[in-house]
């Protein structure tokens, strides 16, 4: 019995070794396009909270011309379409299955599957990125509510015990990733747009700028107002992290002490004593922590920020497992750092709640893009070998 456990484990293993090795010729680590497979098919595009999402996928042969040449426009689609619509490919060589599932007889076709999950359209223009762009985006739906001065009250009061999201803008549409937002935090948050011609609202606010994003709250004294740049991975971390922290688990924590915590707006905070029940115990995801040392300014190294932005980009609401990102200082934390076993340059995969547990990594190079994403497949793959903190997390310095 136990051998034939070990003999189904193993030929697991080979069944992915096999899949990784035959696919991914397109598309490649570095790549926002997800290589799709009868493994991973089904959570990328069937699963329940991914319904009202719009996706497009790319059905490519490797013989076949044009899909080389496609190459370079469908991963600059996906980079435009980050976050907002999941963009894939089937390589139909290696899973003809999926390809005839979906009638697919020549190379390479497009196909959009509408929010809902039902049904599919086929592109019958130009394969260059702005077509299938000009195309894709007619499909989008979303939730976001048109906020005036006579509908204000209306939009804070509706469940007035969590917060709502305002995008202050001066644009005459709804940007697509205020769309892609209000899809993925559906049911967690609403979000509003007010135009800027909404002098009342506006001024309500202080708003002179726009876009402007505000968390807002009936009876708040002071809105929380999101200062990073305007990227979908950040953003969406920023507006999940208060709908999940402060809306749903202290929700009568006043705003003034939410103003104290500068790590929740920032896109790839520090961890300390104070931080981490915000940026990594708290959050309902695999919480990553890079070990480095700090760039003496209370910052992490530069180059790291940078990989790490890189990193989101390509596996935040990738539809596979769910990651929060933030760095540990190996100097000022030696003390947790060695009760996990670990040191600079290092990974730290932490999951908390009922059972806390951590897996690590040590690095001899630096954090490179390509380490922490071969950490990260390892992690969606549970190829992770997790230890058990009986007692909880090592404890942590204030910052």
């Amino acid at each position: 019995r136990h051998a034939s456990r070990i003999m189904r484990v193993l030929t697991l293993v080979c069944a992915v070794a096999a899949l990784a090795a035959v696919e991914g010729k397109f598309y490649e680590k570095d790549s926002l396009v997800e290589n799709l497979n009868p493994m991973n098919f089904n959570t990328h595009i069937k699963k329940p909270d991914s319904m009202n999402h719009v996706k497009v996928i790319e059905f490519y042969s490797n013989s076949c011309a044009t899909c080389k040449s496609f190459v370079k426009d469908y991963n600059e689609l996906a980079k435009q379409l980050k976050g907002i619509v999941k963009v894939a490919a089937v390589d139909c060589d290696a899973h003809k299955k999926i390809c005839d599932d979906y009638s697919v007889t020549s190379h390479p076709t497009l196909k959009v599957i509408p929010p809902g999950g039902f049904g599919t359209q086929d592109f019958q223009g130009d394969r260059n990125t702005k077509a299938v762009y000009s195309w894709v985006v007619k499909f989008i739906t979303h939730f976001v509510e048109k906020v005036t001065a006579d509908s204000l009250d209306a939009f804070l009061n509706a469940q007035a015990g969590k917060y709502k999201a305002l995008l202050f803008t001066d644009k005459p549409k709804t940007p697509l990733i205020w769309k892609g937002l209000s899809v993925d935090l559906h049911n967690k948050m609403t979000l509003g747009e007010v135009k800027s011609s909404e002098k009342g609202v506006c001024s309500r606010y202080k708003v002179t700028k726009f876009p402007t994003i505000l968390v807002v709250k009936p009876g708040q004294k002071k809105p929380i107002k999101y200062e990073d740049k305007v990227v979908y991975g950040e953003l969406f971390e920023f507006l999940n992290r208060y709908q999940e922290t402060f809306a749903m688990e202290r929700p009568q924590q006043d705003e003034e002490d939410a103003a104290k915590r500068p790590w929740l707006s920032e896109s790839f905070p520090e961890m300390h004593a104070l931080s981490a029940p915000d940026v990594c115990y708290g959050a309902d995801s695999v919480c990553v922590l890079a070990v480095t040392k700090s760039a003496g300014d209370g910052k992490p190294p530069t180059d790291l920020n940078n990989v790490i932005m890189a990193v989101k980009a390509k596996y935040s609401n990738s539809g596979s497992a769910k990651f929060s990102f933030t760095w540990i200082d190996s100097d000022k934390e030696k003390g947790f750092c060695e009760a996990l076993g670990v040191s600079s340059p290092g990974l730290i995969a932490l999951r908390t709640g009922k059972r806390t547990r951590f897996g690590r990594s040590e690095l001899e190079n630096p954090l490179s893009q390509e380490a922490i994403g071969n950490f990260l497949d390892r992690v969606i793959g549970g190829d992770i070998q997790y230890k058990p903190l009986k007692d909880g997390p090592p404890a942590l310095n204030p910052p």
